[in-house]
């Protein structure tokens, strides 16, 4: 008759063991959670090369004075988007859970012969909870001008020369080297609205396009590259 009731006892304490040595792993975990509720800072260090091409004519320009030597619909010349875009960001946001973290953003655009200050709201989600973990993120702000060159390129053209907004979109992996630092690794996409300076010939007129600029126009600027972050 003892032996069902010294079965019973042993079942009983180990059932109460295994409850103590849950309750902290409980607690832990909930607190694990907790922890990613916090502000949190990301740098990052990106490059993107030109994408696309700009189709120059009197039609759309805005600032020539002079009657041209074309009609509005003659193309004058089509430029390539040569440049090439090295960007340095900071980024400060709060996350509200494992996945999803938004903040505003700073940096700088250096191209080849201009540079802008973007500034911007990201919108970042890592898609799993893992230590390596796919992830997308958006920004979207105004890109201000910082220092322009003068004189026209190769092309006899000023690419970039006003401010505008601007647009970046990415797909990477997030890499969690600690429980509060990670390495992200992402492609990107990112457009810049601004306008395009060039010359159109003005009859009469000698050629001066290699030295300076007659004409205006809007222009959408493409650039596909890469970006590395450190998150802490």
């Amino acid at each position: 008759m003892r032996k069902p009731n010294f079965m019973k006892h042993t079942a009983l304490l180990l059932l109460a063991g295994l409850l103590l040595a849950a309750t902290p792993n409980a607690q832990a975990q909930r607190n694990k959670v907790q922890q990613q509720r916090r502000f949190t800072f990301m740098t990052t260090l990106g490059y993107g090369g030109g994408l696309g091409e700009f189709r120059l004519s009197a039609h759309d320009c805005h600032e020539l004075l002079l009657p041209p030597v074309l009609e509005d619909d003659e193309v004058l010349k089509t430029v390539r988007n040569k440049n090439f875009n090295i960007q340095v960001g900071q980024l400060i946001a709060y996350q509200f859970n494992n996945f999803f973290y938004m903040g505003v953003g700073a940096g700088i655009d250096f191209w080849n012969r201009t540079a802008f200050v973007p500034l911007y709201l990201n919108f970042s989600v890592n898609m799993m909870q893992s230590k390596v973990a796919p992830m997308a993120f958006l920004n979207l702000g105004w890109g201000f001008k910082w220092y322009i060159s003068s004189e026209p390129d190769k092309d006899h053209v000023i690419h970039g020369s006003n401010w505008g907004p601007m647009g970046e979109g990415g797909i990477g992996i997030n890499i969690n080297l600690t429980d509060k630092v990670s390495l992200i690794l992402a492609g990107t996409y990112k457009v810049q609205y601004s306008k395009i300076r060039y010359t159109i010939p003005v009859e009469g007129e000698t050629d001066y396009s290699a030295l300076f600029t007659n004409s205006i126009q809007p222009a959408l600027y493409h650039f596909a590259g890469f970006k590395v972050g450190v998150k802490y």
